[in-house]
């Protein structure tokens, strides 16, 4: 009973995920589909998920942070290409470097925080799931985008 509710879960989010009208953003059904989907492939109960999901987006937040600082510098570093000095690029690398540094220190960190909830063997399977997630979802969106020319 508990696999049909999350496959209807999935089923009506990824419907209006790549519908024109929903009322939703797009980031926002993708999420709803991310937890639906991270929720059934880990088998979470509702004691975990209680505890597992506000650290889990506690993690996304901060690694966006990171990211959002890093599309920032590769931006300054594209506009400024043609005045930028040896020493520019040299901080701006080296900038980029520290953040993806930083991203994964914080994957590590919550690793911890994550498995001391749920266990470390599916905290292990997660990083698997999250991986399949993408592929899926990058899989769907080149079907729904192929099949409109």
């Amino acid at each position: 009973m508990k696999r049909i509710l999350y496959l209807l879960i999935i089923l009506s989010a990824s419907h209006s995920v790549f519908s024109q009208d929903g009322e939703m953003k797009r980031g926002e059904k993708v999420k709803q589909l991310k937890i639906a989907y991270i929720t059934e492939e880990l088998n979470l109960t509702v004691a975990e998920s209680e505890k597992f999901w506000p650290l889990y987006n506690e993690m996304e937040e901060k690694i966006k942070v990171k990211r959002r600082e890093n599309r920032r510098t590769a931006e300054e570093m594209t506009k400024n290409s043609e005045t930028y000095s040896d020493d520019d690029f040299k901080k701006s690398v080296n900038k980029l470097f520290d953040n993806e540094i930083a991203e994964t220190n914080l994957k590590k960190e919550y690793y911890g925080k994550i498995a001391g909830v749920i266990g470390y063997k599916k905290a292990t399977r997660l990083l698997k799931i999250e991986k399949e997630f993408k592929k899926k979802l990058v899989k769907e969106l080149k079907q729904r985008k192929g099949g409109r020319h």
